[in-house]
């Protein structure tokens, strides 16, 4: 698995149409669209992390055609590789890697903990005390759902435990981890074994 964090603060005074040709028609036209100027930033750097990964590994991006499952999953069709991208606040990640891969970011802040009754397993709960571990348990989630390509509909079938930063699934086909790059974000990806 490789992965690129970028902050969105390094691109404010790019102009989005000088990105015209380098970046697919229709994603470009897609993040053209967004009516927020910071959303516009963030898809456009995600886009731009996703080439230089894809050019680490000689993946030709104008080549490759992205085909999206039922929940909107983008995937590199007729590919053995396959992305993830996320953002929060200032940053964007992208994760790219020859096996199925989930990746999410959160800012670490001020949340209601109860808001994890809608997704934490009663273990979960348990560990959850802070904003910080709220975060943990949310990401691995997320990153999970990502990975699949799904909605969350079954997030309470799935659970984490977390002890001494290492992580384990109630999936024993996954590995889960944290990245931990960034003060006050926290960062997971999962991927399949």
């Amino acid at each position: 698995m490789e992965y690129i964090i970028k902050n969105i603060n390094d691109y404010k005074d790019l102009n989005i149409n000088n990105f015209k040709g380098i970046i697919k028609k229709e994603k470009f036209d897609k993040i053209f669209k967004l009516k927020n100027n910071n959303d516009k930033l963030r898809s456009l750097v995600g886009e731009l992390i996703l080439i230089e990964l894809f050019n680490k590994n000689n993946i030709k991006y104008q080549e490759i055609e992205i085909i999206y499952n039922e929940y909107g999953k983008p995937l590199i069709k007729d590919s053995k590789y396959f992305y993830n991208i996320s953002h929060s606040g200032d940053y964007v990640i992208c994760a790219l890697s020859n096996k199925q891969i989930g990746i999410d970011i959160e800012k670490v802040r001020d949340i209601n903990l109860k808001i994890s009754n809608q997704f934490a397993t009663k273990s979960e709960k348990e560990y959850i005390n802070n904003p910080k571990t709220f975060f943990q348990i949310y990401i691995l989630k997320e990153a999970y759902f990502k990975m699949l390509g799904t909605n969350l509909n079954n997030i309470l079938n799935i659970e984490f435990n977390i002890k001494d930063n290492t992580i384990t699934c109630s999936n024993s086909n996954i590995n889960a981890s944290f990245i931990n790059d960034l003060d006050d974000y926290i960062i997971s990806y999962i991927e399949t074994k």
